[in-house]
């Protein structure tokens, strides 16, 4: 028997907020607990209150961007939810925590030093999980990815986002049972009693305008086909960042008109990868929250606010139609970038209405996050942004 709730408060003292939220939460067959939080929250008082209040439950948290999102409704900041796996049959779920510095271990040797940790928090050292959550900073989301990969030597579905803060400004956090970081990588990883499928879609479609990207530092997108990144994006958007002051942000901005790469192709149809840009940078270039490589195609993709609207319900319809139609849903992790959050504002009601809708009210919990990190239709794990990503836990319809 598996079972999933939300609880979310908006206490502003960590100590408080994590009481009130155990005051709503049985604790027969209490198995999980993951927690997302604005940045108004201390990720270390918040883990302290969480091994104080349940010390025998792994834990694992992640800032997300001004607010939170859950069959309750949507929770501007200062929030903190939390989603609570109930699971009485076979199981096991384990966490873990590490900074991530250049100046030490590689980003592979990190990765297989965190699954380790959390396998064996799981008790399930040299098993390849169903799942794996997945929390890092901004930063290094496709070296994370490869190297879990490279780790299992199979494609362990991978549901994620990356810590977010309100404006950007780096003020993100993760925590597990096991500690917190400001630069780091944070996983949990599952072996649920009932099923657990994925979806990973971008929701935007190519327009007929694309370049080669031909000068690129870390990821900072400098020139398109020979000719200044911020340029081009301004051709290609009519968006006239000039207008603007050096600090501010095309992230809001963008949302409508990220860049797009081809992730694979289905059935002869390319599905997509997308870009968030994020700032104009001194040198012209534009700042992004994902890695494009030189030699890259990079297209301008649109997106208009009904098919931003619909997509989280679509996702999850994806999800669970694949193979699912004799099944019951239980609950659902779903990561949805803060880029159309912020874009949609008042219409983000639109979007939790169509997710109830489509859930049948099941509960679900959705951070607001600035990469997001799935399993593709075809099969493949990749980091994006502006996508959505979702893990449907169902089991069995025993009524049919």
């Amino acid at each position: 028997m598996m079972l999933c709730q939300s609880v979310i408060s908006h206490l502003t003292n960590e100590e408080h907020a994590v009481a009130a939220i155990k005051e709503q939460i049985a604790h027969d067959h209490l198995a999980m607990l993951i927690c997302y939080y604005t940045e108004e929250y201390s990720s270390h008082k918040l883990q302290h209150s969480f091994r104080q209040h349940f010390p025998a439950i792994p834990v694992h948290g992640a800032s997300s961007c001004r607010a939170i999102m859950t069959d309750k409704g949507f929770h501007p900041g200062p929030v903190v939810g939390v989603f609570a796996i109930y699971d009485s049959g076979s199981n096991a779920y384990g966490t873990g925590i590490s900074d991530i510095d250049e100046s030490s271990d590689g980003v592979t040797e990190i990765v297989f030093k965190t699954l380790d940790m959390a396998l064996h928090n799981a008790d399930r050292a040299g098993e390849v999980p169903s799942l794996i959550l997945l929390h890092a900073t901004p930063g290094n989301e496709e070296s994370i990815i490869e190297a879990i990969d490279q780790k299992f030597g199979t494609l362990v579905p991978i549901i994620g986002g990356s810590a977010a803060d309100n404006q950007v400004k780096g003020n993100w956090s993760i925590f597990t049972t096991q500690g917190t970081s400001i630069k780091g990588i944070s996983l949990t990883v599952f072996f649920s009693s009932q099923s657990i499928f994925t979806a990973f879609s971008a929701g935007h479609t190519p327009t007929e305008l694309s370049g080669l990207v031909t000068k690129v530092s870390d990821r900072v997108l400098l020139e398109i086909d020979g000719k200044p990144a911020s340029s081009v994006y301004k051709d290609w958007t009519k968006i006239h960042l000039d207008e603007y002051n050096q600090e501010q942000l095309i992230f809001d901005i963008a949302t409508a008109y990220p860049l797009g790469r081809v992730a694979g192709q289905l059935y002869d149809y390319p599905y997509f990868k997308l870009s968030h840009p994020v700032r104009e940078t001194t040198e012209n270039g534009i700042e992004l929250f994902s890695t494009v490589d030189l030699g890259e195609r990079i297209y301008l993709m649109q997106g208009c606010k009904d098919q931003l609207i619909s997509r989280a319900a679509r996702v999850i319809n994806a999800a669970f139609w694949q193979k699912l139609e004799d099944s019951r849903k239980i609950g659902v992790i779903n990561i949805f970038c803060a880029g159309p959050m912020i874009h949609l504002k008042h219409d983000i009601d639109s979007v939790l209405k169509q997710l109830l809708d489509e859930l049948d009210d099941k509960p679900f919990i959705c951070p607001f996050t600035f990469g997001e990190q799935g399993r593709f239709v075809g099969g493949e794990n990749g980091h994006g942004n502006l996508m959505i990503s979702s893990a449907i836990f169902h089991s069995p319809d025993e009524s049919k």
